[in-house]
């Protein structure tokens, strides 16, 4: 994997903790930035050295980025701060996954409505629907 690759990845990981665990506080978004910001330099100098054993084994070298990536959900979910003061690694083990509400809300905090989204997706899937019956219905005749 590319270090381009990698830390786009690692935004995602971040993005979708914060999606499915939204209540973090006043403080969440800063610790969304800086940890962003560290993890980037970690998989920076990571990646050296899985490129640098991926010359002897190729398999070696994706398994250090994968355990890196492993690392990284781990600490996200141990560290991430919640205004309930329960870690989302403890609400993990405790089997509190996060439902649709607390999707939506997370979803919400990246500018995305989902049920607008799909409010819109519908209508122009009953467009299209309308249009085809219409077209069947001239070729009918």
């Amino acid at each position: 994997m590319n270090l381009l690759f990698k830390l786009a990845a690692a935004a995602l990981l971040h993005a979708l903790f914060f999606a499915c665990y939204p209540d973090t506080g006043p403080f969440g978004n800063y610790y969304l930035g800086i940890s962003l910001l560290v993890w980037a330099g970690f998989l920076a100098f990571v990646s050296t050295g899985a490129r640098l054993v991926r010359f002897f084994s190729g398999a070696a070298g994706a398994l250090i980025s994968l355990a890196a990536f492993a690392v990284m959900g781990l600490a996200l979910a141990a560290t991430m701060p919640q205004a309930d003061k329960v870690s989302v690694l403890e609400k993990l083990q405790a089997g509190k996954y996060p439902d649709r509400s607390d999707l939506d809300r997370g979803l919400e905090r990246f500018g995305i409505d989902l049920d607008k989204e799909l409010k819109h997706g519908e209508k122009e899937l009953r467009k299209q629907a309308a249009e085809a019956v219409q077209n069947a219905q001239k070729e009918l005749k």
